[in-house]
C-alpha cells in the first residue's frame, strides 16, 4: 500500500474507478504504524486499541460508500478487511491480568 498503491488499486478495482494513490498510502502508513506498535508492545491494551481503530475504519467505510458510490468495490474491500482485522484483534488479545 505504501510502495505500490497503483498496483494494489488496479487489482482490487478490477478496471473500475480507483481511489487516489495518496489515500492508499495514508491507509498503508496507518497499517504499518499500527502493526509496528503491536509488534513492539503486544499487550492487551495495545491489541484492543488496534481492534478499535480497525472498527472505526470499517465504520467509516459505510459513510465513504454513501459519499463515493463509484468506489464501492475498494471501499467494500477496505471495510471488510478492517472488520475482520478488528475481530481477529478482539479474539487474539492477551487475557487480562488477574488480581
Amino acid at each position: 500500500m505504501l510502495l505500490r498503491p497503483g498496483g494494489l488499486t488496479r487489482a482490487v478495482c478490477g478496471g473500475g474507478p480507483e481511489p487516489a494513490a495518496w489515500i492508499v498510502r495514508v491507509l498503508g502508513a496507518r497499517l504499518v504504524a499500527q502493526s509496528a506498535v503491536t509488534l513492539v508492545r503486544p499487550t492487551r491494551a495495545v491489541v484492543l486499541a488496534g481492534a478499535g481503530i480497525d472498527s472505526l475504519h470499517a465504520t467509516s467505510m459505510v459513510l465513504a460508500r454513501l459519499r463515493w458510490p463509484q468506489h464501492a468495490r475498494p471501499i467494500w474491500v477496505s471495510g471488510t478487511t478492517s472488520a475482520v482485522s478488528a475481530l481477529a484483534g478482539l479474539l487474539s488479545a492477551p487475557a487480562a491480568p488477574r488480581d
